[in-house]
Protein backbone atom coordinates (compact mmCIF):
# COMPACT_ATOMS: atom_id res chain seq x y z
CA UNK A 1 0.00 0.00 0.00
CA UNK A 2 1.61 3.15 -0.94
CA UNK A 3 2.50 5.87 1.46
CA UNK A 4 -0.05 8.79 -0.19
CA UNK A 5 -3.08 5.81 -0.25
CA UNK A 6 -2.39 5.23 3.75
CA UNK A 7 -2.12 8.71 4.76
CA UNK A 8 -5.28 9.44 2.94
CA UNK A 9 -7.33 6.87 4.58
CA UNK A 10 -5.41 7.62 7.80
CA UNK A 11 -6.82 11.21 7.09
CA UNK A 12 -10.18 9.86 6.55
CA UNK A 13 -10.65 7.70 9.74
CA UNK A 14 -9.22 11.43 11.66
CA UNK A 15 -11.79 13.57 9.84
CA UNK A 16 -14.43 10.95 10.64
CA UNK A 17 -13.22 10.90 13.95
CA UNK A 18 -13.07 14.45 14.36
CA UNK A 19 -17.06 15.21 12.76
CA UNK A 20 -18.12 12.69 15.85
CA UNK A 21 -16.67 14.08 18.20
CA UNK A 22 -16.66 17.93 17.54
CA UNK A 23 -20.38 17.26 18.95
CA UNK A 24 -19.49 17.02 22.40
CA UNK A 25 -16.07 19.38 22.90
CA UNK A 26 -14.31 21.20 25.30
CA UNK A 27 -10.36 20.47 25.72
CA UNK A 28 -7.85 19.43 28.83
CA UNK A 29 -6.18 22.53 30.39
CA UNK A 30 -3.34 22.70 32.38
CA UNK A 31 -2.86 26.29 33.10
CA UNK A 32 -1.15 26.74 36.74
CA UNK A 33 -0.63 30.44 35.97
CA UNK A 34 -4.65 30.88 36.56
CA UNK A 35 -3.18 31.73 40.32
CA UNK A 36 -3.14 34.99 39.10
CA UNK A 37 -6.79 35.27 39.33
CA UNK A 38 -6.80 34.06 42.59
CA UNK A 39 -7.67 30.43 41.63
CA UNK A 40 -4.83 27.95 44.09
CA UNK A 41 -6.41 25.31 43.93
CA UNK A 42 -7.92 23.39 41.03
CA UNK A 43 -11.05 21.98 41.89
CA UNK A 44 -13.42 24.55 41.05
CA UNK A 45 -12.91 24.51 38.10
CA UNK A 46 -11.67 20.71 37.28
CA UNK A 47 -13.24 17.58 37.76
CA UNK A 48 -9.81 16.25 38.76
CA UNK A 49 -9.39 18.14 42.03
CA UNK A 50 -5.46 18.30 41.26
CA UNK A 51 -6.18 20.04 38.03
CA UNK A 52 -6.41 19.16 34.12
CA UNK A 53 -8.93 17.41 31.98
CA UNK A 54 -13.04 17.54 32.42
CA UNK A 55 -13.73 21.15 33.03
CA UNK A 56 -16.67 21.88 35.12
CA UNK A 57 -19.17 24.19 33.98
CA UNK A 58 -17.98 27.08 36.45
CA UNK A 59 -14.53 26.52 34.83
CA UNK A 60 -16.16 26.84 31.57
CA UNK A 61 -17.58 30.37 32.25
CA UNK A 62 -14.50 31.81 34.09
CA UNK A 63 -12.67 30.30 30.84
CA UNK A 64 -14.89 32.56 28.74
CA UNK A 65 -14.80 35.34 31.41
CA UNK A 66 -11.22 35.68 32.48
CA UNK A 67 -9.12 33.60 30.20
CA UNK A 68 -9.64 34.57 26.14
CA UNK A 69 -10.05 37.44 24.62
CA UNK A 70 -13.02 39.82 24.53
CA UNK A 71 -13.53 42.17 22.14
CA UNK A 72 -16.47 43.31 24.23
CA UNK A 73 -16.16 43.42 27.69
CA UNK A 74 -18.39 41.07 29.64
CA UNK A 75 -19.18 39.88 32.83
CA UNK A 76 -21.19 37.05 32.66
CA UNK A 77 -20.24 34.41 30.81
CA UNK A 78 -23.67 33.67 28.73
CA UNK A 79 -23.98 30.25 27.52
CA UNK A 80 -21.44 30.30 24.67
CA UNK A 81 -18.66 28.53 26.79
CA UNK A 82 -21.37 25.90 27.27
CA UNK A 83 -21.03 22.41 25.56
CA UNK A 84 -21.53 22.91 22.09
CA UNK A 85 -21.70 27.00 22.11
CA UNK A 86 -25.22 26.65 24.04
CA UNK A 87 -26.40 23.34 25.32
CA UNK A 88 -27.39 23.10 28.79
CA UNK A 89 -26.17 19.28 29.72
CA UNK A 90 -27.72 17.61 33.17
CA UNK A 91 -25.91 18.83 36.04
CA UNK A 92 -24.76 15.54 36.76
CA UNK A 93 -23.06 15.18 33.45
CA UNK A 94 -19.48 16.90 31.98
CA UNK A 95 -19.00 15.97 28.20
CA UNK A 96 -15.27 16.64 26.73
CA UNK A 97 -13.39 16.35 23.54
CA UNK A 98 -10.14 17.10 23.54
CA UNK A 99 -8.62 18.31 19.88
CA UNK A 100 -5.07 19.58 19.28
CA UNK A 101 -2.65 19.33 16.76
CA UNK A 102 0.89 20.43 16.38
CA UNK A 103 3.24 21.36 13.40
CA UNK A 104 7.17 21.20 14.63
CA UNK A 105 10.00 21.65 12.33
CA UNK A 106 13.42 21.19 13.49
CA UNK A 107 16.39 22.84 12.51
CA UNK A 108 19.77 20.55 13.67
CA UNK A 109 22.91 22.20 14.95
CA UNK A 110 24.98 20.41 12.48
CA UNK A 111 25.70 22.42 9.46
CA UNK A 112 25.20 19.42 6.90
CA UNK A 113 21.95 18.11 9.00
CA UNK A 114 18.41 18.22 6.96
CA UNK A 115 15.52 20.45 8.52
CA UNK A 116 12.84 17.87 9.50
CA UNK A 117 9.14 18.39 9.60
CA UNK A 118 6.69 16.56 11.63
CA UNK A 119 2.57 17.28 12.08
CA UNK A 120 1.58 15.60 15.04
CA UNK A 121 -1.59 14.95 15.87
CA UNK A 122 -1.54 15.13 19.84
CA UNK A 123 -4.74 14.81 21.23
CA UNK A 124 -8.11 13.99 19.58
CA UNK A 125 -9.76 12.26 22.69
CA UNK A 126 -13.55 12.12 23.97
CA UNK A 127 -14.16 12.24 28.01
CA UNK A 128 -17.21 11.67 30.00
CA UNK A 129 -18.27 11.97 33.65
CA UNK A 130 -21.28 10.44 35.47
CA UNK A 131 -21.90 12.09 39.35
CA UNK A 132 -24.27 10.69 40.87
CA UNK A 133 -25.05 11.86 44.78
CA UNK A 134 -21.33 11.29 46.32
CA UNK A 135 -20.49 8.56 43.35
CA UNK A 136 -18.47 9.69 40.11
CA UNK A 137 -17.27 7.46 37.02
CA UNK A 138 -15.06 9.18 34.47
CA UNK A 139 -13.49 8.05 31.22
CA UNK A 140 -11.85 9.10 28.27
CA UNK A 141 -11.04 7.01 24.69
CA UNK A 142 -9.38 8.11 21.53
CA UNK A 143 -7.85 7.64 18.55
CA UNK A 144 -4.33 8.61 17.35
CA UNK A 145 -3.12 7.79 13.35
CA UNK A 146 -0.29 5.77 12.23
CA UNK A 147 3.52 7.08 11.78
CA UNK A 148 3.79 8.12 8.14
CA UNK A 149 7.14 9.56 6.61
CA UNK A 150 7.84 10.51 3.29
CA UNK A 151 11.42 11.82 3.08
CA UNK A 152 12.28 14.82 5.73
CA UNK A 153 8.49 14.96 6.36
CA UNK A 154 6.52 12.65 9.26
CA UNK A 155 2.91 12.73 10.15
CA UNK A 156 2.01 11.03 13.54
CA UNK A 157 -0.07 10.88 16.53
CA UNK A 158 0.54 11.27 20.40
CA UNK A 159 -0.36 9.36 23.24
CA UNK A 160 1.32 6.47 21.91
CA UNK A 161 2.17 5.56 26.00
CA UNK A 162 -1.22 5.26 26.49
CA UNK A 163 -2.80 2.64 23.43
CA UNK A 164 -4.73 0.50 25.00
CA UNK A 165 -4.52 -1.82 21.29
CA UNK A 166 -2.02 -4.41 20.33
CA UNK A 167 0.01 -4.57 18.23
CA UNK A 168 -0.02 -1.07 16.83
CA UNK A 169 -3.10 -0.61 14.37
CA UNK A 170 -2.15 -0.52 10.40
CA UNK A 171 -4.88 2.63 10.84
CA UNK A 172 -3.79 3.98 13.88
CA UNK A 173 -4.72 3.43 17.61
CA UNK A 174 -7.09 3.56 20.31
CA UNK A 175 -5.89 5.68 23.30
CA UNK A 176 -7.60 5.88 26.74
CA UNK A 177 -5.68 7.73 28.87
CA UNK A 178 -7.82 8.47 32.05
CA UNK A 179 -10.24 6.23 33.31
CA UNK A 180 -11.55 5.50 37.03
CA UNK A 181 -14.41 5.39 39.44
CA UNK A 182 -14.55 8.27 42.29
CA UNK A 183 -16.07 8.59 45.37
CA UNK A 184 -16.61 12.57 47.44
CA UNK A 185 -15.92 12.20 51.02
CA UNK A 186 -16.11 15.32 54.01
CA UNK A 187 -19.49 17.26 54.32
CA UNK A 188 -18.18 19.59 52.08
CA UNK A 189 -16.90 17.17 49.64
CA UNK A 190 -13.12 18.07 50.63
CA UNK A 191 -11.66 14.98 49.89
CA UNK A 192 -11.93 12.23 47.07
CA UNK A 193 -11.13 8.95 46.67
CA UNK A 194 -10.63 6.92 43.21
CA UNK A 195 -9.20 3.91 41.56
CA UNK A 196 -8.48 3.51 38.03
CA UNK A 197 -5.73 5.25 35.59
CA UNK A 198 -5.17 8.44 36.68
CA UNK A 199 -2.76 11.56 36.40
CA UNK A 200 0.08 10.82 38.77
CA UNK A 201 0.06 13.71 41.82
CA UNK A 202 3.64 15.09 41.67
CA UNK A 203 4.81 18.57 40.57
CA UNK A 204 3.45 21.21 38.51
CA UNK A 205 0.66 19.95 36.50
CA UNK A 206 0.87 22.01 32.92
CA UNK A 207 0.11 21.27 29.78
CA UNK A 208 3.75 21.44 28.23
CA UNK A 209 4.77 17.77 28.80
CA UNK A 210 8.04 18.11 26.71
CA UNK A 211 9.12 20.29 30.28
CA UNK A 212 12.16 18.15 31.62
CA UNK A 213 10.68 18.32 34.78
CA UNK A 214 7.69 16.12 33.56
CA UNK A 215 9.37 13.98 31.42
CA UNK A 216 12.51 12.88 33.28
CA UNK A 217 10.43 12.08 36.47
CA UNK A 218 7.53 10.37 34.23
CA UNK A 219 4.85 12.82 35.08
CA UNK A 220 3.27 14.85 32.74
CA UNK A 221 -0.25 14.28 31.87
CA UNK A 222 -0.08 12.93 28.13
CA UNK A 223 0.72 9.27 28.21
CA UNK A 224 2.50 8.62 32.10
CA UNK A 225 -0.90 8.35 34.19
CA UNK A 226 -1.08 5.31 36.13
CA UNK A 227 -3.20 2.46 37.37
CA UNK A 228 -3.67 2.78 41.37
CA UNK A 229 -5.78 4.35 43.84
CA UNK A 230 -5.87 8.11 44.90
CA UNK A 231 -6.99 10.24 48.02
CA UNK A 232 -7.16 14.09 47.13
CA UNK A 233 -7.90 17.15 49.55
CA UNK A 234 -8.72 20.65 48.60
CA UNK A 235 -8.96 23.34 51.22
CA UNK A 236 -8.81 26.85 51.57
CA UNK A 237 -4.74 26.87 52.65
CA UNK A 238 -3.65 23.67 51.56
CA UNK A 239 -4.56 20.76 48.99
CA UNK A 240 -2.79 17.83 48.21
CA UNK A 241 -3.02 13.77 46.78
CA UNK A 242 -1.31 10.60 47.58
CA UNK A 243 -1.39 7.76 45.05
CA UNK A 244 -0.56 3.98 45.26
CA UNK A 245 0.78 3.28 42.19
CA UNK A 246 -0.14 -0.75 41.05
CA UNK A 247 1.44 -0.11 37.80
CA UNK A 248 0.76 0.90 34.33
CA UNK A 249 -1.34 -2.14 33.16
CA UNK A 250 -1.59 -0.46 29.01
CA UNK A 251 2.18 -1.63 28.57
CA UNK A 252 2.22 -4.66 26.91
CA UNK A 253 1.61 -7.52 28.97
CA UNK A 254 3.44 -10.06 26.56
CA UNK A 255 6.58 -11.13 27.11
CA UNK A 256 8.45 -9.25 30.37
CA UNK A 257 5.69 -6.85 30.38
CA UNK A 258 4.83 -7.07 34.13
CA UNK A 259 8.18 -6.62 35.22
CA UNK A 260 8.38 -3.44 33.34
CA UNK A 261 5.67 -2.44 35.56
CA UNK A 262 6.41 0.75 38.15
CA UNK A 263 4.56 -0.39 41.60
CA UNK A 264 4.90 2.30 44.72
CA UNK A 265 3.60 5.45 45.63
CA UNK A 266 3.46 9.37 44.96
CA UNK A 267 2.53 12.00 47.30
CA UNK A 268 2.05 15.99 46.46
CA UNK A 269 1.01 19.02 49.05
CA UNK A 270 0.55 22.74 48.11
CA UNK A 271 0.58 25.62 50.73
CA UNK A 272 -1.01 28.59 49.92
CA UNK A 273 0.29 31.78 52.39
CA UNK A 274 -1.62 34.57 49.78
CA UNK A 275 -4.66 33.96 47.34
CA UNK A 276 -1.55 34.63 44.45
CA UNK A 277 1.12 32.54 46.58
CA UNK A 278 1.70 28.47 46.32
CA UNK A 279 4.50 26.21 47.62
CA UNK A 280 4.37 22.84 47.05
CA UNK A 281 6.43 19.65 47.62
CA UNK A 282 6.40 16.20 45.80
CA UNK A 283 7.63 12.95 46.13
CA UNK A 284 7.68 9.28 44.17
CA UNK A 285 9.23 5.86 44.66
CA UNK A 286 8.50 3.20 42.84
CA UNK A 287 10.05 -0.59 42.18
CA UNK A 288 10.42 -2.59 39.07
CA UNK A 289 11.88 -6.03 38.25
CA UNK A 290 13.01 -4.69 34.94
CA UNK A 291 14.16 -0.83 34.01
CA UNK A 292 12.58 0.90 31.20
CA UNK A 293 15.82 1.46 29.21
CA UNK A 294 13.88 2.30 26.01
CA UNK A 295 12.86 5.64 28.37
CA UNK A 296 16.40 5.53 29.91
CA UNK A 297 19.50 3.71 27.98
CA UNK A 298 21.82 4.69 30.99
CA UNK A 299 20.17 1.71 32.93
CA UNK A 300 20.77 -1.67 33.63
CA UNK A 301 17.76 -4.43 32.49
CA UNK A 302 17.50 -4.81 36.21
CA UNK A 303 15.36 -4.40 39.31
CA UNK A 304 15.39 -0.46 39.71
CA UNK A 305 14.04 1.50 42.18
CA UNK A 306 12.87 5.55 41.25
CA UNK A 307 13.16 8.14 43.16
CA UNK A 308 12.05 12.06 42.65
CA UNK A 309 11.60 14.25 44.99
CA UNK A 310 10.58 17.90 44.19
CA UNK A 311 9.86 21.26 45.25
CA UNK A 312 7.96 24.01 43.40
CA UNK A 313 6.39 27.11 43.36
CA UNK A 314 3.79 29.54 42.15
CA UNK A 315 3.97 33.33 42.66
CA UNK A 316 1.96 35.91 40.84
CA UNK A 317 4.00 39.15 42.05
CA UNK A 318 1.38 41.55 39.86
CA UNK A 319 -1.57 40.28 38.01
CA UNK A 320 -0.61 40.49 34.61
CA UNK A 321 2.85 37.94 35.87
CA UNK A 322 2.89 34.38 36.73
CA UNK A 323 6.43 33.04 38.26
CA UNK A 324 6.51 29.22 38.11
CA UNK A 325 9.55 27.19 39.48
CA UNK A 326 10.01 23.45 40.35
CA UNK A 327 13.70 21.98 41.08
CA UNK A 328 13.99 17.54 41.27
CA UNK A 329 16.35 15.55 42.53
CA UNK A 330 15.98 11.86 41.36
CA UNK A 331 17.62 8.74 41.76
CA UNK A 332 17.59 5.54 40.27
CA UNK A 333 18.93 2.73 42.54
CA UNK A 334 20.18 -0.46 40.61
CA UNK A 335 22.03 -4.14 41.82
CA UNK A 336 23.98 -5.02 38.86
CA UNK A 337 26.37 -7.83 38.95
CA UNK A 338 26.49 -7.61 42.43
CA UNK A 339 27.08 -4.10 42.57
CA UNK A 340 25.15 -1.40 43.63
CA UNK A 341 24.76 1.49 41.42
CA UNK A 342 23.09 4.93 41.82
CA UNK A 343 21.86 7.34 38.95
CA UNK A 344 21.58 10.61 40.05
CA UNK A 345 20.60 13.50 38.77
CA UNK A 346 19.25 16.89 39.25
CA UNK A 347 16.24 18.99 37.02
CA UNK A 348 14.87 22.76 37.13
CA UNK A 349 12.42 24.67 35.66
CA UNK A 350 11.89 28.42 35.55
CA UNK A 351 8.66 29.52 33.45
CA UNK A 352 7.26 33.37 33.53
CA UNK A 353 3.92 34.16 31.70
CA UNK A 354 2.96 37.40 31.43
CA UNK A 355 -1.07 38.09 30.37
CA UNK A 356 -0.08 41.30 27.45
CA UNK A 357 -3.95 41.71 27.89
CA UNK A 358 -6.87 39.43 28.65
CA UNK A 359 -6.30 36.13 25.79
CA UNK A 360 -2.44 37.23 24.74
CA UNK A 361 -0.06 35.69 26.38
CA UNK A 362 4.18 35.60 26.00
CA UNK A 363 6.11 32.87 27.86
CA UNK A 364 9.86 32.35 28.55
CA UNK A 365 11.09 29.01 29.94
CA UNK A 366 14.49 27.84 31.06
CA UNK A 367 15.61 24.16 31.68
CA UNK A 368 18.38 21.92 32.96
CA UNK A 369 19.06 19.00 33.39
CA UNK A 370 22.17 17.20 34.77
CA UNK A 371 22.25 13.16 35.34
CA UNK A 372 22.74 10.80 35.70
CA UNK A 373 25.27 10.17 37.42
CA UNK A 374 27.23 6.61 37.96
CA UNK A 375 28.55 6.82 41.60
CA UNK A 376 30.85 3.29 40.96
CA UNK A 377 32.46 4.63 37.67
CA UNK A 378 32.31 8.21 38.12
CA UNK A 379 30.76 8.59 34.44
CA UNK A 380 28.93 11.92 34.07
CA UNK A 381 25.72 12.48 31.36
CA UNK A 382 26.74 15.99 30.35
CA UNK A 383 24.28 19.15 31.17
CA UNK A 384 21.08 19.39 29.09
CA UNK A 385 19.77 23.37 28.83
CA UNK A 386 16.86 24.45 26.77
CA UNK A 387 15.11 27.44 26.09
CA UNK A 388 11.37 28.26 25.41
CA UNK A 389 9.94 31.22 23.93
CA UNK A 390 6.28 31.31 22.91
CA UNK A 391 2.67 33.64 22.52
CA UNK A 392 -0.41 32.17 22.89
CA UNK A 393 -3.41 33.80 21.51
CA UNK A 394 -6.86 32.70 22.91
CA UNK A 395 -8.29 34.70 20.03
CA UNK A 396 -12.13 33.18 20.10
CA UNK A 397 -14.26 31.26 22.06
CA UNK A 398 -13.11 27.17 22.02
CA UNK A 399 -9.75 28.56 19.43
CA UNK A 400 -6.54 28.92 20.24
CA UNK A 401 -3.06 29.02 18.86
CA UNK A 402 0.30 28.97 20.33
CA UNK A 403 4.14 29.49 18.36
CA UNK A 404 7.10 28.14 20.68
CA UNK A 405 10.73 28.73 19.58
CA UNK A 406 13.04 25.85 21.71
CA UNK A 407 16.48 25.80 21.45
CA UNK A 408 18.02 22.40 23.44
CA UNK A 409 22.00 22.39 23.75
CA UNK A 410 22.03 18.96 23.40
CA UNK A 411 19.64 15.59 23.06
CA UNK A 412 19.88 13.94 26.42
CA UNK A 413 21.59 10.94 26.49
CA UNK A 414 19.76 9.29 28.70
CA UNK A 415 16.81 9.54 26.48
CA UNK A 416 14.24 10.74 29.04
CA UNK A 417 13.50 13.95 27.24
CA UNK A 418 11.08 14.49 23.75
CA UNK A 419 13.08 17.70 23.56
CA UNK A 420 14.91 17.32 20.58
CA UNK A 421 18.73 19.00 19.83
CA UNK A 422 18.99 22.35 17.91
CA UNK A 423 16.74 24.48 17.08
CA UNK A 424 12.74 23.71 16.66
CA UNK A 425 9.88 26.13 16.02
CA UNK A 426 6.27 24.71 17.21
CA UNK A 427 3.12 26.04 16.00
CA UNK A 428 -0.04 24.81 17.85
CA UNK A 429 -4.06 24.50 17.42
CA UNK A 430 -6.97 24.03 19.52
CA UNK A 431 -10.44 23.18 18.46
CA UNK A 432 -13.12 22.91 20.82
CA UNK A 433 -16.73 23.14 20.43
Amino acid sequence: MTWRFKRALSLAAFLSVIACVLLSTTRAHAFPWMIREGYTGCNTCHADPSGAGILTQYGRGMEEVVLRMQYVKKDDPGKVGNFAFGVDLPEQLLLQTDFRNLVMALVPTATSGQVSVQDIVMQLDQSAQLKLGRFRVMGSIGYTPPTETSGDFVFTGGGNGATITRPPGTYGDVVARQYWLGFDIGKDEEFLLRVGRMNVPYGIRTIEHPFLVRSVTRTDINTSQEHGVTLAYSGEKVRGEVMAILGNYQIDSTGNGDEFRERGGSAFAEWFPSTHVAIGASALITYAALARTDLDPSLAAAPTWRQNYAIHARISPVKALVLLAEVDALNNSQWVNDTAQNHFGLAGLLQADLAVVQGVHVLAAAEAYDGHIHEFNNEFDKTTAVGWLGAWYFFAPHLDARFDVVYASQSLSAGASPVAQGLSFLFQVHGYL
